[in-house]
Formats: C-alpha cells, structure tokens, sequence
C-alpha cells in the first residue's frame, strides 16, 4: 500500500523503458491549450510539466513533433506534472525516430533499433581531414 502512494508502483510497474526529453510541446485540455515540457515517454504514455494538476481521467490532446494529434487519458497528477497514458500506443518506429531526435543525450539510433541512413552513415568521415600549414 505504501508504494502506491508514493508513487514507487508506478515506477516498478512501467511496460517499457522510459526515455528522457526535455522538449516543449502544445497541449491541449478542453478549449484551453498551453505549452508544457515533455520530461519522459515510452509508446504507451508520458508524463509532462507545467500545467495545474489534473483530474485523473481527463483527456488531453498531446501535440507530438511531426505526427498527428495524439489523444491521451491522465492516469496520475501532482501539483504540475501529470502522468498520461496514449489512447493508441506510438508505434516502435515512431517512438523510436522520436528518441533518436529529440530524446535528451539523442541515444544512438542503433540502441533503439533505428538503422542510419546512407546520407546520416556519410555525414561524418572516420577519420577527419589532416590541415597542412600554408
């Protein structure tokens, strides 16, 4: 019983992994939208910062970079951060090319499956070039 209150279940109990953001995102709360920070997610939810708590149960509409408009139900709120649960869980892919763009430390795309692209693979030589004095 302990742990559910301090909030321990939660954190013992994930699905997945969580990762860590630091990105501002638009949210959107019945008419009222505002922009909260995006601390951690995984493809089944994610918990923001900034706005008043929440009632448990409410519906947010969470405005991720790139994709549509992403529906999700408020399973837990303290003061001004608010866990959230994705109605549709983000696709692997997608979370992953999230994680790999915006993620804090950006994770390397090999960790979460992300595979480099011919031109990421070439951006950058192994070796950098020798400068010779003029």
């Amino acid at each position: 019983m302990t742990d559910e209150l301090d909030g321990t279940w939660r954190i013992n109990h994930r699905r997945t992994r969580r990762v860590g953001f630091e990105l501002p995102v638009r949210c959107k709360h019945g008419v009222t939208r505002s922009t909260v920070m995006l601390k951690d997610m995984t493809t089944h939810g994610a918990r923001i910062e900034g706005i008043p708590r929440h009632r448990i149960g409410d519906t947010v509409t969470l405005f991720l970079p790139e994709l549509a408009p992403k529906l999700a139900v408020v399973i837990w709120s303290e003061d001004k951060t608010s866990g959230l649960e994705f109605e549709l869980p983000l696709h692997e892919n997608i979370f992953a090319n999230l994680v790999a763009d915006f993620a804090i430390g950006h994770l390397q795309r090999l960790e979460m499956a992300r595979p480099l692209t011919d031109n990421a693979a070439k951006a950058e030589p192994a070796v950098p070039p020798t400068r010779h004095a003029a």
